[in-house]
């Protein structure tokens, strides 16, 4: 029985093909905290906009005006 909940548990942490660490901050936020993005279908990256958020989104986001990626973990420093 241990052994399934270990297994239920580890699960989304396989299946998540795609992570990357970044920092994440709202325009109102004064403190930048870590987000953990992961996702099993879908290359994840950091990134920055004009107005000081930060966070991460997927790849088509990053062509948008006004959004700079990157692609490293906690690159959006």
């Amino acid at each position: 029985m241990r052994l399934l909940l270990l297994l239920l548990l580890l699960l989304p942490v396989c299946s998540a093909q795609f992570s990357i660490d970044c920092f994440g901050r709202d325009p109102l936020a004064m403190v930048p905290h870590i987000l953990n993005c992961n996702s099993a279908d879908e290359p994840q990256a950091c990134y920055d906009r004009d107005n000081g958020e930060k966070g991460c989104v997927t790849h088509d986001k990053c062509s948008l005006p006004g959004w700079t990626c990157c692609y490293s973990s906690l690159c959006n420093d």
